[in-house]
């Protein structure tokens, strides 16, 4: 990584786009280098397939009820070459019935990390099918495990998504329904 200036100045933009002036990164470097190996891990020279990537951050997103993330990723994902039906697919509420194949796989593992904070030994094992090479199956753990809590950062310090010049959960305004997760501070 270090000496890697394009791939460090694609983090870079990625980071100052989405903090604000005056934010804790501004006086934590430490953290902000964190943030900045993030980004450049998962971002920009993440070797999970990047629909698969992007949809996951997405499905993370939805159940938790994190508008911010979610705006992010549908621009993200959409960059991808994925279609609002297929980011719209991570809203379901019954991904056994709506969704098949790997997309199946790791919605079930985004869903075990937001509803029990681990995945199951099946779910492991079917993510191990997707992700046949162990590094690219670890970095998927760290993705789904990692999104789930830039979430509850986000739910917490509620950055709006108004002023980040962002659309309001896009691409049709509509968001979960449920918990105070969905502040509107649009």
């Amino acid at each position: 990584m270090p000496g890697d200036t394009s791939n460090e100045t694609e983090a870079s933009r990625i980071l100052e786009r989405h903090a604000s002036r005056g934010s804790a990164l501004d006086a934590h470097p430490q953290l902000r280098l964190f943030m900045m190996c993030w980004l450049d891990t998962f971002l920009v020279k993440g070797l999970v397939d990047p629909q698969l990537r992007q949809l996951t951050i997405l499905r993370v997103a939805w159940r938790c009820g994190q508008p911010f993330e979610w705006a992010n990723h549908y621009r993200r994902a959409r960059a991808e070459g994925l279609s609002d039906d297929d980011i719209l697919s991570m809203r379901t509420d019954q991904p056994e019935r709506d969704l098949e194949g790997p997309l199946r796989t790791v919605v079930r593992a985004a869903d075990e990390v937001v509803d029990i904070g681990y995945l199951s030994p099946d779910t492991y094992a079917a993510c191990g099918t997707v992700f046949t090479e162990p590094a690219i199956l670890h970095e998927f753990l760290h993705l789904v495990a990692g999104y789930r809590m830039m979430a509850t950062i986000l739910n917490t310090t509620r950055p709006s998504v108004a002023e980040a010049g962002l659309p309001w959960w896009p691409p049709d305004g509509h968001g979960p329904s449920r918990g105070s997760a969905t502040h509107a501070d649009v």
